[in-house]
């Protein structure tokens, strides 16, 4: 009998196929195989004569698809086989054929086992690296035999190093297809390959909540929507509050936005009486071309707000909070400026002043997006653009196969972006005595009114 691997003074005969036979020490694979373990313990360890160990055979197991008792095919499956003085089985036993091109299982099982058995033996293997499409297979494919045995332990930094290796290839195919990447993670649990997958799910929610599932999925899942209902339910969860966190983020975005107001227009706090105060009608007619700036930009975010621009989109409002960090000419361009002025017809000077308030009411706009903007996952946006968000955080407590609890003091890093993105969010209060713009929209009608009437006699 003739083994593709040996271990010297190994006791345990493994069986994949009729082609396919291992030789490895039971504690061996006690220790690699929760499922190897459960099958030699079981009965407790066989009494064998003498000739039985001189044969070096005190354990055999077999990979089977033919269940003897019912005469059924089964999914193969790994059952002990009883041995006799000699170390040869006590009684025929069914084996599969490779050469059986049964649909029962896929081919490539037994290579997935070897792939296993090596590992197990501590011999190199190799997984077809020629590139991310014929990696993922193999990958799989090791992943679900080492399921079965109960040792995915032993394959799990093997396959995340081989994919790592490929660098952005990898990252590419992630951000690609993050369903399928975010299941292996989960299976090997690879803390960085699920935070790469659940990064561009994340930012993919609403374009993905819209795709229909395939065949394969409606199969096994009727009542599917969209191929997010392959998830496993814990990831599913687990992406719904990542999906709200993003969206109340860019929610606070948009909010920024359209709260913002130059810092040059806000004025002073008055006491309402015109005798004290040094701020009047006069102040702000001054800043009427601002205003008017301030106008035609509320009108263009409103028109954008209403066509669905926004985090309900197809990817999340990616497009429009793009140009927003980009600023200048990147949206609300000097064509879009000249439909503007036929309505409101100006000098040539009044409309470079309104044009040059205008990019300055950009250039704060910016800062309120930057949050957006920046990139937690390891794809090389500048090399490989994509069209959806990918700022979402992930956390040491979002690895839901072994959550770590968050620490009782944010970092201090943390702490400072919460803050910026704060302050981002609220207008710009410069200078001592003055109030936010929003919050002077807020006083009652009758000291307004009271204002106007001092204004009045002043006059």
């Amino acid at each position: 009998m003739s083994f593709l691997v040996e271990t010297p003074g190994a006791d345990t005969v493994i069986v994949v196929s009729a082609d396919r036979r291992f030789k490895l020490h039971s504690a061996q694979l006690m220790q690699c195989s929760t499922l190897f373990s459960e099958l030699l313990q079981a009965g407790g360890p066989p009494v064998l004569p003498r000739e039985a160990l001189k044969a070096g055979v005190r354990y055999m197991v077999c990979l089977q698809d033919h269940d003897d008792a019912t005469n059924k095919h089964i999914t193969p499956t790994f059952r002990r086989i009883q041995v006799n003085k000699d170390g040869k089985p006590t009684k025929g036993y069914s084996q599969i054929y490779e050469s059986d091109r049964s649909t029962r299982f896929r081919p490539s099982i037994f290579s997935d086992y070897e792939r296993l058995i090596r590992v197990f033996a501590n011999q190199p293997i190799a997984l077809n690296d020629k590139s991310v499409e014929t990696l993922l297979p193999d990958a799989i494919g090791l992943i679900e035999v080492a399921e079965k045995l109960g040792s995915v332990s032993m394959i799990a930094k093997l396959i995340e190093i081989s994919l790592l290796a490929k660098g952005q290839d990898f990252f590419k195919a992630v951000s690609v297809s993050p369903v399928v990447w975010i299941d292996v993670a989960f299976r090997i649990q690879s803390k960085m390959l699920f935070k790469e997958a659940l990064i561009h799910l994340t930012g993919k929610y609403n374009a993905l909540s819209l795709t229909p599932p395939d065949d394969s999925v409606l199969r096994k899942n009727p009542r599917a929507r969209s191929v997010l209902d392959q998830l496993k339910p814990e990831i599913r969860n687990l992406l719904e509050r990542k999906h709200e966190e993003l969206k109340k983020r860019c929610q606070a975005v948009e909010i920024g936005v359209s709260i913002h107001y130059p810092s040059g227009i806000q004025k002073s706090a008055v006491s309402g009486l015109a005798s004290r105060d040094g701020t009047g009608r006069a102040n702000y007619a001054r800043d009427v071309f601002t205003w008017i700036s301030v106008t035609l930009y509320r009108h263009w975010w409103g028109q954008t707000m209403a066509s669905d621009a926004n985090h309900n989109n197809r990817f999340g409002g990616h497009d429009i909070y793009v140009k927003l960090h980009q600023g200048g000419q990147a949206y609300l361009t000097r064509e879009i400026t000249v439909g503007f002025n036929k309505h409101f017809p100006m000098s040539g000077k009044g409309q470079a002043v309104i044009e040059n308030n205008l990019d300055i009411i950009k250039a704060g706009v910016v800062p309120i997006v930057a949050p957006l903007m920046k990139n937690e996952s390891q794809l090389d946006l500048v090399n490989s653009p994509i069209k959806w968000l990918t700022c979402t955080k992930v956390k040491s407590a979002d690895y839901i196969w072994e959550p770590e609890p968050e620490s009782e003091f944010e970092s201090e890093e943390e702490v400072e972006e919460e803050v910026e993105e704060e302050e981002y969010f609220q207008p710009r209060d410069k200078g001592k005595g003055k109030r936010p713009a929003d919050e002077a929209f807020e006083e009652g009608e009758d000291e307004a009114d009271d204002e106007d009437e001092e204004d009045d006699v002043e006059a």
